[in-house]
């Protein structure tokens, strides 16, 4: 697959997953899965609770937070080099890369806090943990194209770029 088909099809498949499951952390790593391999199970599951800015709180964005467990999936320091010299520099190296998403987050939306970018594109921040609320970010267009999904799509694609930039995936040319 080349490079441009392969963005796009990161990018629908984190938007779909976003637009028919909810949890935008989950979403991005599943695109990433599903497309890249890479991430495993575990990762998977250990962010559930990352939507809505971790727990719903509005703080780190789940599509960002996501993104960036992507990259240490690819990358990143494992437990048996924890206190390694060699574990240090995949840290480092994983931080630095991360550092790009960030970036990317910075120039799109201003941001990596859910509550703000929620602002960007909506006009104002939603607590998720309230049903009123939640109901109220669904109504604004939280999950249509515009919304969140177009975070989350965004996030898997610009975290492929990445992944791909520092030869961590490769692709046809």
């Amino acid at each position: 697959m080349k490079k441009e088909e392969l963005l796009q099809q990161v990018y629908q498949t984190a938007f779909d997953y976003e637009a028919q499951y909810g949890g935008c952390a989950q979403c991005t790593l599943a695109s990433i899965r599903t497309c890249l391999g890479g991430v495993s199970a575990d990762t998977f599951t250990a962010a559930t609770a990352l939507a809505g800015g971790v727990a719903a709180s509005g703080n780190a964005c789940g599509a960002c937070t996501g993104a960036i467990l992507s990259i240490g999936s690819f990358l990143g320091r494992d437990f048996e080099n924890f206190g390694t010299p060699e574990g240090l520099k995949a840290k480092n190296d994983a931080t630095m890369i991360g550092q790009e998403l960030v970036q990317k987050f910075m120039e799109a939306y201003g941001s990596i806090q859910c509550a703000d970018i929620q602002k960007k594109l909506y006009g104002k921040s939603y607590r998720m943990y309230v049903p009123e609320e939640k109901e109220a970010f669904l109504a604004a267009g939280g999950h249509g194209p515009e919304g969140c999904t177009k975070v989350v799509a965004n996030a898997a694609k610009w975290v492929t770029e990445i992944l791909l930039a520092h030869d961590l995936v490769k692709v046809e040319d």
